[in-house]
């Protein structure tokens, strides 16, 4: 079990970092639509698009790495003040909860991500670049957040019922 655990780790932290290098590339795009647009007078068509779906590849590629490494927001009111274990079994009762909506949105998004690919789905713009690219990217991030879930939820339960980390 624990050899499962560290390859879902292992992919969630590779594909978060290479997604990671996005936030590069999409800083070098700003930094060239400012310099064509008010240094040169030439703004692009295509920076504003390539900085969206950039940002957005980051968000989605890097959920599961944020999730293995303890990074989403959490209202620490009262959570913060639990220890380990009782952390741990709120965690997996709300497992369902996180597991529904994944499910569900996993379900949805592979279906328009399908039918993105089959008709070769464009944004529609005056630049026209393909979307069905960031369509699935967005269906691999939502499935390996829902792996990388039911990684936390296995070591959640371990903790909950033994006591111990797994």
């Amino acid at each position: 079990m624990k050899r499962l655990l560290t390859i879902i780790d292992a992919l969630s932290t590779w594909t978060g970092k290479a997604a990671s290098w996005l936030t590069l590339i999409v800083v070098i795009f700003i930094v060239y639509e400012i310099l064509m647009r008010y240094v040169f007078h030439l703004p692009t068509l295509w920076v504003s698009e390539s900085m969206v779906f950039g940002c957005g590849l980051t968000y989605v590629l890097g959920a599961a790495w944020a999730l293995q490494d303890n990074r989403h927001v959490k209202i620490d009111l009262v959570y913060g003040r639990l220890t380990l274990r009782q952390r741990a079994v709120i965690d997996s009762v709300t497992f369902v909860f996180f597991a529904l909506y994944l499910g569900f949105f996993l379900w949805a998004v592979s279906k328009y991500a399908w039918h993105s690919v089959l008709v070769a789905e464009t944004s529609g713009s005056a630049w026209d670049p393909p979307v069905y690219p960031i369509k699935v990217a967005l269906a691999v991030g939502v499935a390996l957040l829902l792996l990388q879930g039911i990684a936390k939820l296995i070591r959640d339960l371990h903790l909950a019922i033994k006591g111990r980390e797994l």
